[in-house]
């Protein structure tokens, strides 16, 4: 998901989801889609965006998504997309054992009993 943040992903629920894997394409069209897209690219003569830079970033968090599957949740919020590049100032992860049901935490004090050392069992 990509949203501007703020009022623009609240309220106006102004956002871009897409599924894995991600491509250059949907990479590019996902902050295109967006209604506040005009912010990006310079809009009354603010400076644009490192767009390149924004879809790099997406790219590589579906990336990270595909290669480690125990990442449940994700957070980067909020991303700063400036001139010269992209910054996370704050980045929040959720790791999970896949097949995990979202939400339900593991438990962590379950013992496995072990058959070593019982021959024939």
């Amino acid at each position: 998901m990509l949203g501007l943040g703020g009022v623009h992903t609240d309220l106006l629920g102004d956002r871009a989801l897409r599924l894995l894997p991600l491509t250059d394409r949907d990479a590019a069209r996902m902050w295109r889609s967006l209604r506040a897209a005009a912010l990006l690219t310079g809009y009354r003569g603010a400076p644009p965006v490192d767009t390149a830079a924004l879809e790099d970033l997406l790219l590589r968090l579906g990336r990270l998504a595909e290669d480690l599957p125990d990442v449940a949740e994700l957070d980067l919020n909020p991303v700063l997309a400036e001139p010269h590049g992209c910054t996370a100032v704050d980045v929040k992860l959720r790791l999970a054992p896949v097949g995990v049901e979202v939400g339900v935490e593991p438990e962590r004090y379950v013992r496995h009993l072990s058959r070593v050392g019982r021959p024939g069992r």
